[in-house]
């Protein structure tokens, strides 16, 4: 279970951004839970308490009373592990960021494509297994994900091809063989086809190119969705 405490004073921007963060956990597959805190002093309460261990704190920084920079310097004297976003009006406070180890700051209003980045990549590191077992013609074998150039619809099963060629079957859809595979490491390309970002060298064309030079196709109606994934991934990478 994903633990996520977000702590914001203003009404407005708290539900915008609970909204949003519900959509990304959605979208993303990830089993939560979500506690929505109304300012530094009711956080810091329950924090206190020990009720819960949170893996990801999302910090509003000019609050009244303690402000968010000041509360995340309370935070880590208990705890080192857990990660925190700052979600600010102001860069003013960005250099302090690094006495206590931020994640990332992000701007008012939030910008839900670049938190759905920063919490696939820091679920993915805390929660995902780097490795899936398929059930190869009966033969289980497990497989580092890393290894995945791409998935594709073979029939009525799904296959992997992996980087030394050699493919793999999973016995259901690529649809749910996809919500098995960790967030934001996967997109589809094609209403049969879903490539590995990692594993993807170029984009050319009407096709993804993979590091073992293996082409992937793209289709029209994939195409920017394909992009935008594949720099952003870049990006984060």
């Amino acid at each position: 279970m994903y633990q996520v405490a977000l702590c914001e004073d203003e009404q407005i921007f708290a539900e915008t951004q609970e909204k949003i963060c519900r959509s990304i956990f959605t979208k993303l597959n990830i089993e939560y839970r979500l506690t929505t805190f109304t300012g530094s002093e009711d956080f810091l309460s329950a924090f206190t308490r020990g009720d819960t261990r949170y893996d990801l704190i999302l910090l509003d920084i000019i609050m009244a009373g303690m402000n968010g920079m000041e509360l995340a310097r309370t935070i880590r004297e208990k705890d080192e592990a857990v990660a925190i976003i700052f979600i600010t009006a102001t860069m003013d406070y960005a250099a302090q960021g690094y006495d206590v180890d931020a994640l990332h700051y992000l701007n008012k209003p939030l910008d839900g494509g670049k938190l759905e980045r920063l919490i696939a990549r820091d679920y993915t590191k805390r929660f995902q297994r780097d490795y899936f077992v398929f059930d190869s013609l009966g033969v289980k074998r497990k497989v580092a994900i890393r290894e995945i150039i791409c998935m594709e619809t073979a029939g009525r099963r799904a296959e992997a091809t992996l980087t030394d060629g050699t493919a793999v079957y999973y016995s259901g859809k690529l649809a749910d063989l996809l919500n098995e595979m960790p967030a934001g490491r996967f997109t589809r390309c094609h209403q049969a086809f879903a490539v590995n970002l990692d594993n993807i060298r170029e984009l050319d064309g009407g096709d993804a190119v993979a590091v073992n030079g293996k082409r992937i196709p793209v289709s029209r109606a994939y195409v920017k969705d394909v992009e935008k994934a594949f720099m952003e991934r870049f990006r984060d990478n």
